[in-house]
């Protein structure tokens, strides 16, 4: 029976492996005027790709898997202006802290922390 459960774990880590070292995760913090933004809607698009979203906490933290490395496009879509950051995504996280700033006539724009 020990080769059989070998063979199954040895299986599994082939499938698991390739798929981790494909993903990038992205983090940090969004603040605006010193205050947590949160439950802000988050959407990252990297290439050709669905965009994957997610959302702030309270803490106006996110934690987003993205599953291409590369440039992406970071994006608050819900905000007027729908502000955007070009960020990148490697096989180790990505810190990417913002600052939500409002610019002329109600639009919004992100500035790196």
């Amino acid at each position: 029976m020990r080769p059989i459960k070998g063979l199954w774990f040895a299986l599994v880590l082939a499938l698991i492996v390739p798929a981790v070292l494909d993903a990038g995760q992205i983090y940090g913090t969004i603040v605006s005027g010193g205050q947590a933004v949160k439950g802000a809607g988050v959407e990252i698009k990297c290439g050709d790709d669905a965009p994957v979203t997610g959302s702030t906490a309270a803490d106006g933290s996110y934690r987003i898997n993205v599953p291409k490395q590369g440039q992406c496009t970071f994006a608050l879509p819900s905000y007027e202006g729908r502000p955007s950051a070009v960020i990148f995504s490697s096989p180790n996280p990505s810190l990417y802290n913002f600052e939500l700033a409002k610019v002329a006539e109600g639009k919004y724009e992100l500035r790196r922390r």
